[in-house]
């Protein structure tokens, strides 16, 4: 019985099939899919459902035509959204931006961007989270070892008190010490040495029986080296620049020019400017001496305010010397008691 009736049950499911196939292409259609996808601002779906349209189908150049819009579309939602997610990093609100940028790469055509800033902001939300962790480990190290004496002057004492509060300390330094060689050691990982020094260092002082880091050692290496190097571009610079206000001095012979070369080898300090300085030193005095003297065969001469100017001019180069002093006070009360005359 049931062979008999088998064909006819399976002519009876086949046209039901039809029927529900051609009732879901209606509902399936193309166009209203895609306008499905757009509502939902969903433009990979949409733009899927456009690629994968039949080419037979009636309303196949309109879904191509629709094509390009919605590319810009995704584009432009893609840059709403990171620009949103930016904003929400600088207010340090690293979940909503994150959701952000999750939503959006899921809906959009080309999502690369997205997946790049979200990377990023992992990066800095990381950075900024050990900087701040950092900043607290090292304020309640440093407070413990501030008071290291503490502990040795608890330890006669019975008290429940006391003993609570020497292995309270104890776990703490001991807690500390790892969370800075940890944070130390990342700083090292990521070429920071100045922080993986102030942590690992740090570290080390909490537990001095411990051995010492690995990156400790090199980030006194690293640092010691840098160091050694700034100080060699700085100590050139300064001598280049020394050099040259020699060598102005030396083409133009004015006084301002020496004065302004002796005031910059005075103000910079090192080996490398030794010679140049003492270059210098030895020319101001010179040139001291000789205006000392030629003021005075013009004062002799009856020239006071020639004088007064010359030494007044130079006073610079030795604005303390006693001899100048009395020499531009006299000249100065000479030309008082002229100008008076002549009133």
């Amino acid at each position: 019985m049931p062979d008999r009736h088998f064909p006819r049950l399976s002519a009876l499911v086949a046209a039901l099939l039809l029927s529900g196939c051609a009732g879901l292409s209606s509902f399936s259609d193309p166009a209203d899919r895609v306008g499905d996808a757009l509502a939902d601002q969903d433009y990979r779906r949409a733009l899927a459902v456009i690629d994968e349209a039949d080419e037979d189908h009636p309303r196949h150049a309109l879904l191509m035509e629709q094509r390009e819009g919605v590319l810009q579309a995704s584009h432009e939602y893609r840059d709403q959204a990171l620009d949103q997610a930016r904003a929400l990093a600088e207010r340090e609100q690293w979940g909503d931006a994150r959701q952000v940028l999750e939503r959006a790469r899921q809906r959009v055509v080309e999502p690369e961007p997205l997946a790049t800033l979200m990377e990023q902001l992992d990066d800095r939300r990381e950075t900024r989270l050990r900087a701040l962790l950092n900043r607290g480990y090292l304020a309640e190290a440093r407070a413990l070892l501030s008071t290291e004496d503490l502990d040795q002057a608890l330890a006669p004492y019975q008290d429940p008190r006391a003993r609570h509060t020497r292995q309270r300390r104890a776990a703490l330094r001991q807690e500390l010490h790892g969370e800075l060689l940890t944070i130390g050691n990342a700083y090292a990982d990521a070429g920071r040495w100045p922080q993986a020094l102030e942590a690992l260092e740090t570290a080390h002082r909490l537990a001095p029986d411990s051995p010492a880091p690995d990156a400790l050692s090199k980030a006194r290496r690293v640092l010691h080296s840098a160091r050694d190097r700034a100080r060699d571009a700085r100590d050139r610079a300064h001598h280049e620049e020394g050099q040259a206000l020699v060598e102005r001095y030396r083409a133009s012979g004015r006084l301002e020019d020496l004065l302004a070369a002796r005031a910059y080898l005075l103000q910079h300090q090192g080996p490398r400017l030794d010679d140049l300085r003492d270059r210098v030193e030895s020319w101001s005095r010179q040139r001291f001496q000789r205006a000392m003297a030629r003021g005075e065969a013009l004062y002799a001469e009856g020239e006071y305010q020639a004088a007064h100017r010359l030494w007044r001019e130079v006073a610079p180069l030795d604005p303390d010397n006693p001899e100048l002093l009395k020499k531009l006070e006299r000249s100065r009360k000479v030309l008082d008691n002229l100008r008076s005359l002549e009133e």
